[in-house]
């Protein structure tokens, strides 16, 4: 009989730490490098508001508690954005780039229904797709395929 408990009690403790452990597994994120546009939840979602023309609102939204969001415009995915740690602005380090394209560093998890949730780490402005192609871009963006060849 007091073999049978042990068994028991041993089978017990191995399906706790099998299971907690996969939770815990299942509870970190992805680390992810995504380049999107953030976007107003409320605006995009519902009027398909976005761009530069928009963020005055956005910047309005922010201040009424809206969570933003990024858009990768490109594979069309759309990413709720979170602090990476509690009590911490969610919105922080992406309100000086409200509605402009910008690249987030943090961790990915896959909620329920599907939703993508990304915790921002780092944030950068995303780069000039002009000045990859052209290094005097930045001078003349995007303007001539090569503004630094004498004519």
């Amino acid at each position: 009989m007091k073999n049978g408990c042990r068994i028991v009690g041993i089978t017990l403790v191995l399906v706790v730490l099998a299971v907690t452990g996969a939770w815990a597994e299942a509870a970190k994120g992805k680390p992810v490098t995504v380049t999107g546009r953030v976007v107003d939840n409320v605006c995009w979602l519902t009027m398909g508001l976005k761009g530069e023309s928009h963020r005055e609102c956005a910047i309005g939204c922010d201040k009424a508690g809206v969570r933003m969001a990024l858009l990768d415009e490109k594979a069309n995915v759309l990413y709720t954005l979170m602090a990476d740690k509690p009590f911490v602005d969610p919105n922080a380090l992406i309100r000086e780039h409200f509605e402009r394209v910008i690249t987030v560093k943090g961790d990915l998890y896959n909620a329920p229904g599907g939703q993508r949730v990304l915790a921002v780490k780092e944030v950068a402005a995303a780069q000039n797709p002009c000045a990859a192609k052209n290094p005097c871009a930045a001078k003349n963006p995007c303007a001539a395929k090569n503004p630094c060849k004498p004519k």
